[in-house]
């Protein structure tokens, strides 16, 4: 068992600015769970319309690290390509409220728990990494 504290766990983010698919993706805004990016044409910079992704966490031959949906996966799991930045923003909004609940109600069901409560005796030593 690996026994990690929150400041000694750390992974590879996602990147700044990076190309998929011949696109120039740009982080616009992100949180611990949805990330924003403006995307551009294959032969400009300019921003020509914007995803909405949710953050995956893997662990595979490039060790731990945030990731964003495969072309398979997208639009699966509730990402989305908008064309216009403020439907984009009010989505990342959206989509940062529905999935915060939907891990709380997950992590809710796997512990056994009907409503969560944090230990006020709890120290930052004694929580994990998460998954």
């Amino acid at each position: 068992m690996i026994n990690l504290t929150i400041k000694q766990w750390s992974m590879n983010s996602l990147k700044l600015k990076f190309k998929k698919n011949g696109l120039p993706y740009h982080l616009v805004q992100r949180n611990e769970v949805v990330a924003l990016y403006g995307v551009g044409g294959t032969f400009t910079e300019k921003v020509l319309h914007y995803e909405v992704c949710c953050i995956k966490i893997r662990n595979d031959q490039y060790g731990i690290r945030e990731a964003l949906p495969s072309n398979e996966e997208f639009g699966r799991d509730e990402s989305r390509a908008i064309m216009k930045y403020e439907e984009a923003l009010d989505y990342f909004h959206e989509l940062t409220s529905a999935t915060r609940i939907d891990v709380g109600a997950l992590n809710d069901v796997k512990s056994g728990m009907d409503n969560s409560e944090v230990d006020p005796e709890a120290t930052e030593e004694g929580l994990s990494p998460p998954i």
